[in-house]
């Protein structure tokens, strides 16, 4: 449900000249937290219920691009006459037309550095703006929601600082009829959202402390942007004008001075929420598995690369990169073949493994996205990905490789199929593979949305995309592979979908594990897991030169 609240031209001018802004210091604590779990650069961020853009224009400073939403087109259309931000732009969402609510947010996936609310995140319908928040941030992307404690207000001026305060909740409680149930169970409800956050890495801030020194024209001005208030001035406008001029005529009595432009010391607390979305294959024992199981590209199939590369670019090979490298097999491939190459990935887990397995002397690693790879345009002889280019938000990474490659440099997508096939001597093919498909369906409830129902479709959707003329596409390419049970094993139990299982139920996981190489050793009349097996692994593949540039 989205309330139409804060609508009126006179409300939205009111909002933005006494509606207070956070303080810096908690600004400063949102992006030291992003600093800390995702790094730079800081893109995007996303101000929901911005309001007049307090908010939105305090932390507009440190990110390239600044979006302000909010369903209040008077509100919007006050923010944006604010000048000398050139990096905000502000949206109005419709609701009826499901342009940019928060639970409706008009980005792609994967694409939000920080997605923040400040004193709005009540009114949301959380369960979706969950689900909406989980979409559009990015991998190690955060979420800072904020409010205020009203409540634990103190005014102080000289000795009446009391008497102020008792005003204060006197005009709280005349409005207390006139209180939606979100701004009355805004805390409960931000402690219930934090509890329903699917994030593991998150905290919150119960109290952070903050004095300003406000006029008393502020003081009462601030009183009239109240929701509550509001509510009270459409039944009566009359009576709720009497009752601000009294209670501004009872605070200067009280203070013993005339001038409504006389300062008091106010202090209050806000509270915070700080989550960030979490990256796969983040763990460190993660990452271990993902070096000791996972496959490695064959040298036939990094030929095939080579020579694709050689028939349009020509030797030498200067610089490759390797994005999503993960524990670095295919980048320690690549580096036979290059003067340098670089592998990268968002994982700090993942390139502390790869760096442990670095031995030549041209491989170096980088942590970043792979839509914003830290190369200079035309730089680079080969950008590829090895069973990594599904994770990644695909239209804008092909942009971002487009931008890296040399004229005539060269795109290598490598990834396989999930379908993998075992076999062993003297056993039935069939039936082996019959428990290995059992396997593989007892997984598939935890594929990640992300991928689709298969992955090889995203790769050949992107081959249609690619608009270069010289381009490759081959979906059927085996390799085989002779490795014990246990490694095989191993290497389903490094997939996404097997480590979903691990988190939600880790027991269950195990159990499923033991039971597939129990049955796999039964049909192979084997007693040892250590028993090599031929796995025969299906991978597809898309080649694509970059065009000579004019």
């Amino acid at each position: 449900m989205a309330y139409r609240l804060f609508e009126g031209k006179e409300h939205a001018s009111i909002y933005q000249q006494y509606r207070f802004t956070p303080p810096t210091a908690l600004k400063d604590v949102i992006i030291q937290y992003l600093d800390k779990k995702k790094g730079q650069p800081h893109v995007l961020a996303v101000d929901l219920g911005c309001g007049t853009g307090q908010h939105t224009r305090l932390i507009a400073p440190h990110f390239k691009e600044v979006v302000g939403i909010d369903i209040s087109d008077f509100q919007v259309e006050e923010a944006r006459a604010v000048p000398g931000y050139t990096n905000i732009t502000y949206r109005y969402a419709e609701v009826r037309c499901s342009t940019g609510t928060a639970e409706e947010l008009p980005f792609e996936d994967g694409t939000v550095d920080l997605l923040t609310a400040a004193s709005a995140a009540h009114w949301f319908d959380p369960t979706r703006f969950l689900l909406e928040a989980d979409r559009v941030l990015k991998p190690r992307g955060c979420m800072a929601l904020l409010g205020f404690t009203d409540c634990n207000i103190r005014l102080n001026y000289k000795n009446c600082g009391e008497k102020l305060n008792h005003i204060y909740q006197e005009v709280k409680e005349l409005l207390r009829p006139y209180t939606s149930n979100p701004v009355a169970a805004s805390e409960s409800k931000l402690e219930d959202l934090y509890s329903a956050i699917p994030f593991p890495d998150k905290e919150r801030i119960e109290s952070f402390h903050c004095k300003s020194m406000i006029s008393v024209r502020t003081l009462v001005g601030f009183i009239s942007t109240w929701s509550m208030y509001n509510s009270y001035k459409k039944k009566d406008p009359q009576g709720a004008e009497d009752m601000l001029a009294k209670i501004q005529k009872r605070f200067l009595d009280e203070m013993g001075v005339t001038s409504v432009d006389t300062e008091v010391e106010r202090e209050w607390e806000y509270f915070c929420i700080l989550a960030s979305k979490p990256q796969l294959f983040e763990g460190k024992e993660h990452a271990a598995s993902y070096w000791k199981y996972r496959i490695s590209p064959s040298d036939h199939l990094i030929q095939q690369v080579l020579d694709f590369l050689e028939k349009h670019r020509g030797r030498p090979f200067g610089l490759a990169v390797d994005v999503g490298c993960g524990s670095g097999q295919g980048t320690q491939i690549l580096s036979k073949h290059f003067a340098s190459v670089v592998g990268t990935d968002v994982s700090p887990a993942q390139l502390e493994v790869a760096l442990q397995q670095a031995k030549e002397p041209n491989i170096t690693y980088r942590q970043c996205l792979a839509e914003e790879l830290p190369f200079a345009d035309s730089s680079a002889d080969l950008v590829t990905a090895m069973s990594a280019f599904h994770w990644f938000d695909r239209p804008r990474f092909l942009q971002e490789a487009h931008r890296v490659l040399k004229p005539q440099g060269c795109l290598a997508l490598l990834n396989y199929t999930i379908n993998m096939e075992l076999s062993y001597p003297d056993c039935c093919k069939h039936t082996l593979n019959q428990v290995c498909k059992e396997f593989y369906t007892a997984l598939e409830p935890y594929r990640s949305p992300h991928l689709g129902q298969s992955s090889i479709d995203l790769y050949r959707e992107a081959y249609g995309s690619i608009l270069y003329p010289n381009k490759e596409w081959q979906e059927c390419f085996w390799d085989r592979n002779i490795m014990p049970l246990s490694s095989y094993m191993g290497l389903v139990e490094s997939f996404s979908s097997y480590q979903a299982l691990l988190r939600e139920d880790p027991q269950r996981a195990k159990r499923l594990s033991q039971d597939i190489s129990e049955r796999l050793m039964s049909v192979m009349k084997v007693t040892s897991a250590e028993t090599e097996v031929t796995v025969a692994v299906k991978y597809f593949y898309l080649l694509a030169c970059k065009p000579q540039e004019s």
